[in-house]
């Protein structure tokens, strides 16, 4: 009898007690972080948000994309260098006339004003990597129509794609032509040409300037071909 009361009271002592307590607590914590945890998790997959490119009833127009703010520039783009970026002279104006009617023919001493604010120079450092360069982007995307030697007779010339005809680089008229010039007519487009602004980087747009200098410097002492 004796024993079996000193066992009750082994089990029951100080000891035992705060050990069951923290087990206890330890599981109460344990539940209520969980529920806290599962209650926030909810909350996160349940929030109201706009999700790009979807349907949103939210906005007017529908459409959980929202429009940029206007004047908005890309990281990176923000093209300050107007030379080098629209072929410009950092003074230049906008010109009244629209860059798809080309000039009226003049004598040589009055080419330069023709293309008042284009720049003269090829803003950029050309090496013969970037020579080569200009020459295999000129044959891809311009070669087809002003040929491969830059007299107008390629062959979608050729083919019957030629009212108007296709410029003749090296009548003296753009012999005489500021190089910004052949770099707005590839950014814009002039005449039937569309603008391969898309197609064609800015660096390459200046390669291929550089390759028709190259052309029109070869071909200088050569007069055959039309005055387009």
């Amino acid at each position: 009898m004796s024993n079996c009361r000193k066992q009750k009271s082994e089990v029951r002592s100080p000891e035992s007690a705060v050990a069951i307590r923290r087990v206890v607590a330890c599981c109460l914590l344990s539940a209520a972080f969980g529920l806290l945890f599962s209650g926030c998790r909810r909350d996160m997959q349940d929030q109201p948000k706009a999700i790009a490119y979807r349907e949103n009833s939210f906005y007017k127009d529908g459409t959980g994309s929202r429009p940029l703010v206007e004047g908005t520039v890309a990281r990176g783009y923000l093209r300050e260098d107007r030379a080098f970026y629209l072929g410009k002279k950092a003074s230049a104006q906008p010109s009244p006339a629209s860059p798809q009617t080309p000039p009226a023919a003049s004598s040589a001493n009055s080419q330069a004003g023709l293309y008042p604010d284009d720049v003269d120079t090829i803003p950029m450092q050309i090496t013969r990597d970037d020579l080569n360069r200009g020459q295999v982007r000129f044959n891809i995307y311009c070669s087809v129509c002003h040929g491969a030697t830059g007299y107008g007779d390629g062959m979608i010339a050729r083919r019957g794609f030629n009212k108007p005809s296709p410029a003749n680089y090296h009548q003296d008229r753009l012999r005489q032509a500021p190089a910004g010039h052949f770099f707005d007519v590839m950014t814009n487009g002039w005449g039937a040409m569309p603008s391969y602004a898309q197609q064609v980087s800015v660096e390459d747009r200046w390669r291929i300037v550089a390759y028709i200098r190259a052309l029109q410097l070869s071909q200088q002492g050569n007069t055959a071909g039309g005055s387009k």
